[in-house]
């Protein structure tokens, strides 16, 4: 939360200098030019969804892009679709959407992870998760939730959710999507991970894997089971039985 808090707030101040930039993409380092490449595969797919492209630079450097989709190309300021990349010299590190229309955000989340998976996943198996969320949000429109963001690059790209109600005051919800990329060469080009998922048995213990309530950091009974005890308390040979607290 506090690093997010202190993106906004750079966000926030180099904004009135990256207005004064005509946006031009640029290629300094592979990651740069990895992600012009990972865009236009984006916008390809946004595109065929009936969705306009990502079509404005609001700030291209060699460890951050800011960037968004707009009403003209080469806007100066985002309007409600805002993309923030940060990467590494030779690869992507983090993707965070936000969008203040929830109409939108399902086909928008989706044609990012589309643009990685290619076709080996079809069009309904990427929309499926940012739908929900959407839906979610959209049915509870005053109820905020946020999935933590692990930003440690590892095997598999993993997702992380969240939607701020009125955040800034101003009466309009954002709704976002984190997307953490793979180590460069380690993803086999399948599996992506939801932020609220382990890898497949990772610190597992036993009596996890006996009840599947209690599996993962997230228990699917919202903590609300009841534990009985036989043992009484206090035990009988304890100092606390010498007195009686009735």
């Amino acid at each position: 939360m506090v690093k997010r808090i202190i993106r906004i707030i750079a966000a926030a101040l180099l904004l009135p200098v990256l207005a004064l930039a005509a946006p031009q993409w640029k290629e300094d380092t592979p990651a740069m030019a990895m992600l012009r490449d990972f865009t236009g595969k984006v916008n390809e797919i946004l595109q065929e969804h009936g969705e306009g492209p990502i079509n404005s630079l609001f700030g291209n450097f060699p460890q951050v892009t800011v960037m968004g989709i707009t009403g003209e190309d080469d806007a100066e300021i985002p309007e409600g679709v805002e993309i923030t990349v940060s990467m590494f010299y030779d690869t992507l590190a983090t993707l965070e959407l936000r969008v203040n229309d929830l109409g939108r955000f399902p086909v928008i989340a989706a044609s990012i992870i589309k643009a990685l998976y290619g076709e080996t996943k079809s069009w309904g198996d990427v929309l499926h998760i940012p739908e929900e969320r959407a839906k979610r949000a959209r049915e509870n429109p005053g109820d905020s939730f946020e999935e933590p963001v692990d930003e440690t690059n590892g095997e598999n790209p993993r997702t992380y959710y969240a939607y701020y109600p009125n955040e800034y005051h101003d009466g309009v919800n954002w709704i976002q999507m984190t997307l953490v990329f793979p180590m460069a060469g380690a993803w086999d080009g399948d599996r992506i991970t939801l932020g609220t998922e382990r890898s497949e048995n990772e610190n597992m213990l036993p009596e996890e894997e006996a009840n599947p309530d209690y599996t993962g950091y997230f228990s699917t009974d919202d903590y609300t089971h009841l534990e009985v005890f036989a043992t009484a308390t206090p035990e009988p040979d304890s100092a606390a039985a010498e007195y009686d607290f009735r």
